[in-house]
C-alpha cells in the first residue's frame, strides 16, 4: 500500500491528529492529510485524488451525510471507500449513510486495532455502493416516516444525568459540574472505569428533551469521589474536543437550565 491516500475529515482538532497517527503508524508508506469540515476536505478531494476517505458525521458548514452525498455524485469517487467514523450511531443515522452510498461505519470511541481492521476491510473490499442495500435503506426510511417512528436513542430523564461511552464500555453518570471545555461527572464504582487519555464520548440530554448533546473527549481525570480504597462512586473528568458551533449551543443551552 506504498502509494495509499488517506483523507480524516473531522472538526475536531484531536480526533485528525490521533487518526493520522495510528494510520501512519499502520501504513509507514501512506500519504494523510486531514481537514476540519466539509468545504476544506471539497477542496482537497478536487485538487488531488484519495484512495479511502475517514470522515466525521457532525462538522459545521457540512454535515458528513453532506460530504458524502457530494463524493458520490463526483465520477472518481463513486468507488472510493467512504467510512463514517462518528459518534451517531441511531438506526436513522446509519440508514441515512447507507442510502448515501456509505461503505461502513465506525463508531466512536474506537481502538487503534478497530480502525486499522475497518481500514483494511474497505480497501480490500472495494466496490461501488450497493444498490440493493441503498434501496432498502430508503424503505426503511420512509416506512419509518409514514409511521412516525422517532430515532432510536438513549433517553436520559433524570436532571443532570448523561451516559459516557468509552470503548466497548458505556457508563451510566451523574454530571458534577461542567463547562464548554469540560465536563466533571461521577460514576457507581462496579470495579471498571476508564483510564486516563482514553477516548471518550459522553450524550447529554436537554432538560427540555429534544434533543442530545453529544460531545467528543478524552478522560482528564479519574479519582476516587470518597478518601476510602473501597469507594462506591468515581470521579471522572471529560475535557472536550468539539470545536462545533452548534454543540457548543447545545451545550450553553444545558448549563444555562442547570444552573
Amino acid at each position: 500500500m506504498k502509494s495509499l491516500k488517506v483523507l480524516i475529515v473531522d472538526d475536531a482538532k484531536f480526533i485528525c491528529e490521533l487518526v493520522t497517527k495510528i494510520v501512519s503508524d499502520a501504513f509507514p508508506e501512506a500519504t494523510v492529510k486531514a481537514a476540519f469540515n466539509g468545504e476544506e476536505a471539497q477542496v482537497l478531494l478536487t485538487s488531488g485524488a484519495f484512495d479511502i476517505i475517514l470522515c466525521d458525521w457532525e462538522m459545521p458548514k457540512m454535515s458528513g451525510l453532506e460530504v458524502l452525498k457530494w463524493t458520490r455524485a463526483q465520477p472518481r469517487y463513486k468507488t472510493v471507500p467512504f467510512v463514517m467514523v462518528t459518534s451517531r450511531g441511531e438506526r436513522e443515522y446509519v440508514l441515512k449513510a447507507i442510502h448515501a452510498g456509505v461503505n461502513d461505519y465506525l463508531g466512536k470511541p474506537f481502538s487503534k486495532e478497530q480502525l486499522i481492521q475497518k481500514i483494511n476491510k474497505v480497501l480490500h473490499k472495494q466496490k461501488a455502493p450497493d444498490v440493493i442495500q441503498q434501496a432498502k435503506a430508503a424503505k426503511m426510511l420512509a416506512e419509518e416516516q409514514q409511521e412516525n417512528v422517532p430515532p432510536s436513542r438513549s433517553v436520559l430523564k433524570p436532571k443532570g444525568m448523561a451516559y459516557l461511552r468509552v470503548g466497548d464500555q458505556v457508563y451510566k453518570c451523574a454530571i458534577k459540574d461542567m463547562s464548554l471545555k469540560d465536563v466533571l461527572v461521577v460514576v457507581k464504582n462496579e470495579g471498571e472505569f476508564p483510564q486516563v487519555l482514553d477516548q471518550a464520548v459522553i450524550d447529554i440530554e436537554q432538560l427540555s428533551g429534544d434533543s442530545v448533546a453529544r460531545v467528543n473527549g478524552f478522560i482528564q481525570m479519574v479519582e476516587a469521589a470518597d478518601v476510602h480504597i473501597n469507594s462506591a462512586f468515581i470521579n471522572i473528568r471529560i475535557t472536550l474536543v468539539d470545536d462545533d458551533p452548534d454543540k457548543m449551543a447545545h451545550l450553553s443551552k444545558y448549563i444555562a437550565s442547570v444552573r
